[in-house]
Formats: C-alpha cells, sequence, structure tokens
C-alpha cells in the first residue's frame, strides 16, 4: 500500500500566465530563478515538473539551482508543442522532417533529464489530432505514432518515458485521448520502462473515472507518473485539485495507496487570476486532506464493503469522517 505522499507542481503559478483572450499574459511572472524561489517557499511542494528545453537547457546547471532551494526534479516534460513547427501535428506530422525533429526533440529531452537526475520524462503529444472529418489519416498516423515511440522507446531504456492522453485542446480532437487508447498505446510498444502519466483533469473530460483509469494502468504495472488538477467535466480548466470533484479526488487516491502507487503526485494548475502562493497553499491543503481521507478509509478496512456494493455505508463513513453526524435514526 502506498503511503508516501510526493508532491511537485509545475511553475505556472509564478509565471506570466496568457490565453487567446488575453495574448500578453495575466500578470507580468517573473525569471525563472526566482520562480523555483517562490515555488520552494510556497509551503507543502517537494519538487518541481519541468520542461525541455522551454524553462532550462543545461541538466548539470539545474541540478545545483535544484539543490541551492531545496527542490527534487520530479519530472521534465518534452516541448513539442509550444513551436509553430508541431501545429500540424508531431510524431504524427505528414511531414518526414518534422516528425523527425519531434523523435530528435525527445531523445534530447532524455538526454537532458538524465544528465539532471529525473526520474523519468513526461511526453504529451499535444498536436497530434484532427479539427475536421478527412483531415487526418488514421491508419498513417497511428503508425507513425508507434514508430516514433518505438524509437525514442529503444534509445535510453534506462530513462522511463510517460505519455499523458488527453481528449481535446489543442486540437478538437485527440489521436491519444483517452485511458484506454494509452493502454493499447503502451502495451503495444512493449517496453518495460514505458508507461502513462494520469491527468486527473485530462480524465475527467474524457468522461471517464480516474480512480477506475488508476486502476487499470497500476495493475497493468504502467502508471509512471500523475498530474493533480480539476474541472467541470467539459474542458481543461486546470483549477486546483478538489476544488469541483471532491469525492472523486478522494476515491482517486484510495485506489492509487490500496494498488501502491510510489511516483510523484505533480501539480498541473494555471491560476490565471489567483495569487500563486495562495492557489498553491489551497491546493496542497485539499490534496493532503483528501489523501488522508482515503487513508483512514484504508485504515477502516472498507474493500469488502466495496466488494458486497455497499457503496452507500462507505459514502457514511466518509461524511463522519469530515465530522458530519447524522441526526436521522438510521435505525
Amino acid at each position: 500500500m502506498g503511503t508516501d505522499f510526493k508532491l511537485a507542481s509545475n511553475l505556472a503559478p509564478f509565471s506570466r500566465l496568457s490565453d487567446r483572450f488575453v495574448c500578453g499574459g495575466y500578470g507580468d511572472g517573473y525569471a525563472f530563478e526566482k520562480q523555483l524561489e517562490l515555488i520552494s517557499t510556497a509551503g507543502g511542494i517537494a519538487g518541481v515538473a519541468l520542461g525541455w528545453p522551454c524553462q532550462f537547457d543545461d541538466g548539470a546547471v539545474l541540478r545545483t539551482q535544484l539543490a541551492n532551494h531545496g527542490l527534487q526534479l520530479a519530472t521534465v516534460d518534452t516541448d513539442i508543442y509550444t513551436e509553430p513547427r508541431f501545429r500540424l501535428g508531431s510524431l504524427t506530422n505528414v511531414d518526414p522532417a518534422v516528425r523527425r525533429a519531434a523523435v530528435e526533440r525527445i531523445k534530447g529531452t532524455i538526454d537532458a533529464a538524465l544528465t539532471a537526475g529525473s526520474p523519468d520524462i513526461n511526453l504529451w503529444p499535444g498536436h497530434d489530432g484532427f479539427d475536421y472529418s478527412f483531415q487526418g489519416h488514421y491508419g498513417d498516423a497511428w503508425s507513425w505514432l508507434l514508430d516514433g515511440l518505438h524509437e525514442v522507446a529503444d534509445y535510453q531504456p534506462a530513462m522511463p518515458i510517460s505519455i499523458e492522453y488527453k481528449c481535446k485542446e489543442p486540437r478538437a480532437n485527440s489521436y491519444l485521448a483517452n485511458m484506454g487508447k494509452a493502454m493499447w498505446l503502451v502495451e503495444r510498444i512493449n517496453r518495460p520502462h514505458v508507461g502513462i502519466t494520469l491527468d486527473v483533469g485530462h480524465s475527467l473530460a474524457a468522461l471517464e473515472n480516474p480512480a477506475e483509469c488508476a486502476a487499470m494502468a497500476l495493475q497493468a504495472g504502467r502508471l509512471q507518473q500523475v498530474h493533480l488538477n480539476d474541472n467541470y467535466r467539459d474542458w481543461d480548466h486546470d483549477l486546483y485539485p478538489g476544488a469541483v470533484n471532491i469525492w472523486e479526488l478522494v476515491e482517486f487516491f484510495f485506489w492509487v495507496r490500496t494498488l501502491g502507487y510510489t511516483g510523484w503526485f505533480s501539480l498541473d494548475i494555471y491560476p490565471y487570476r489567483e495569487d500563486g502562493h495562495k492557489i498553491i497553499q489551497t491546493a496542497v491543503v485539499a490534496c493532503r486532506t483528501c489523501w488522508e481521507l482515503a487513508g483512514c478509509l484504508i485504515e477502516q478496512h472498507v474493500e469488502p464493503l466495496l466488494r458486497a456494493g455497499e457503496h452507500l455505508e462507505v459514502k457514511r463513513m466518509m461524511w463522519e469522517l469530515l465530522g458530519v453526524r447524522s441526526t436521522v435514526n438510521r435505525g
């Protein structure tokens, strides 16, 4: 049973966040070194998730920077989605030169991650998808995706690769849209160091149950990395975890703890209008509380109740754990 809660964060709370409405950014943001300093003083955050080469270029220098701030490196994200050349896809682009550039970018990320001492790299093929019917050749796209991933998987087997799925955005439809497709993909790649990133918000937006998806990936030995955030199931809003779906977060933590996940949990939030320190503090409290509630359920041995379909009894126990006592005679 997993009991270690290693919480990391991206640097978005202290960055100049922009969207298509406020292209210039909602704030000024801070320089990279200052962002590290601020995240290290936020409280409850032990690590950072960084992108290469968009946030750092020298893994050895990064090691020193992180050590100076008492931070660990939780993962290195592969930047194959912020440059215009990847706008029509990276690993599934019809242009073989762009596909080759994407493969080389991933290999470069692996090299940087090895130098920086990262436990893995994260790979999100954000532009690999389609907006219109008849826009994509699905047979070619999935063949190219498999070919590219096979090549990078065999490049440095010592570095785990965690593949992140998402149903939409920036494309209207992503090829790698849900846990089922992600599981199919990693099983076809069939390398022990290639796993799946489960982004809770992406799972919610795909109308999945994140806890069920975590159980599937863990039982297959494929859950490599977890991103924590929340939304209203209609879009990837990147709200702080537990802002909307509290019980789903508790259930998610129950299963990852029960099935022994020991990797990082990374806050993947984009607080466009909130104070960076305050949103992180709120997120840490929400995550820790839900993590502890899940632990209490494990200690009370609720698994037999789940097997018996006694979900109402489990819910009663959860309310009582929150200090709520029913005044209705249950007898």
